[in-house]
This record gives structure tokens, sequence and C-alpha cells, in this order.
């Protein structure tokens, strides 16, 4: 309970941080038309004379502008938290999509994947196991490619994509005596390509972690 509440604490925070830019934009306008009624009472050759009741409106004026920057800042603050909110269940629902998928299709792909690796002696076996590869991979990139993603996970749904289509490319190859460093350069694009897709997720995540 205690650490759902401070977790809870340090969102908000978080949130409140990044939210400081309204702050900001409220005070620089606020220092502008202050410093417009400075000048243009400075200009003002004898100050005594100038009525109560021009400066009165001015100040009125000025204060009007504030309060309804405010009001705007407030809006566009809920708007904001609204859409970020959104945002964050996305990427959740996303991550739970990925997980599935993982349990349906990686489980077994992993066992052939140790299968594959371990065979040294029988070849014929191991090219076997390479098709069985190709084909779960290529299941696995087909479910995975027909996912709804929103735009912000764009890029990290096509690096895992790309790490999925090189999966294939290199089991394909395998079967068909590609050479070796055909398979090598498979195999280290792929690695890569999935490197970049969860470096991206981390890295939304992070951003998420300042603003939920």
């Amino acid at each position: 309970m205690i650490k759902r509440i401070l977790r809870t604490y340090f969102r908000d925070f978080g949130y409140k941080v990044i939210r400081l830019k309204y702050f900001i934009i409220i005070v620089i306008a606020l220092v502008l038309e202050i410093g417009t009624l400075v000048l243009y009472l400075l200009k003002i050759q004898n100050i005594v004379e100038f009525e109560l009741f021009n400066l009165a409106i001015l100040y009125g004026a000025i204060s009007g502008i504030i309060v309804v920057l405010a009001i705007g800042i407030l809006v566009l603050m809920k708007t904001d938290k609204k859409r970020d909110s959104q945002k964050i269940e996305l990427l959740r629902d996303f991550q739970d999509k990925y997980r599935s998928f993982a349990r349906q299709y990686l489980n077994e792909i992993d066992n052939l994947t140790v299968r594959f690796d371990g065979e040294k002696n029988d070849f014929d076996a191991k090219i076997e196991y390479a098709i069985s590869l190709e084909e779960r991979y290529s299941d696995y990139k087909k479910a995975f490619s027909e996912i709804d993603v929103p735009h912000f996970l764009k890029y990290a749904h096509s690096c895992e994509l790309e790490h999925l289509s090189k999966e294939i490319a290199f089991y394909k190859g395998f079967s068909s005596l590609s050479k070796s460093d055909t398979l090598q350069k498979l195999s280290k694009e792929s690695e890569v390509s999935h490197s970049n897709f969860l470096r991206e997720i981390s890295s939304i995540e992070k951003s998420m972690r300042l603003i939920v």
C-alpha cells in the first residue's frame, strides 16, 4: 500500500515537472505584460497627470489577459494528461500482445533453436530443425504484423518485424545450403534489429514514467 502511494506521488511529481513548461509560459507572459506597462508609464512625461482611471483600465486588461492565458494553460494540461494516459494504455496493450505472442510462439522456437544448435552429428536432422524454425518464425511474423500499432510504436514494431524476417531468411538459407558468410550476416542483422526493438521500447517506457 505504502509502495503504491509513493509510486503515485513520484509519478504525479514527474507529471508536474513535465508540465513546468506551461508555468514558464505564464511567467514569461506576465513579465512581458508588466514590462509593457512600465515602458508605457515611462513614456509619459508627467506621470502625476496620468489618469488613475486609465491606469486601472490598463491594469485590468493585463490581468484579464493573464487570467485567460492561465485558464487556457489549465485546459491544455488536462488535454495533455488525457492524451498521455491514452498513450500509456496503448503501450501496455502492445506489450501485452507481444508477451502473448512470445508465449504462443517463442517457447517452441526456443526449444527448436536449442535442438538446432545442439545437433552436431546428423546434418539432415539439423536441416529439419531449420525448416521447422523457418515455419514457426513465419507464423510468428504473420501474427505480429497484423496487430494494430499506434504511431509512436511504429518504429519499434518495424524493428521486430525486421528481426523476424532475418530469422526466417537465416533458417531458409541454412536449409538451402547458403554460404557461411551470408548466414553470419543475416544472424548479425537479426540481432541488431531485435536490440533496436528492445532499446526503443525501453526508451518509450522511460519517457512514460515521467508523465504517468
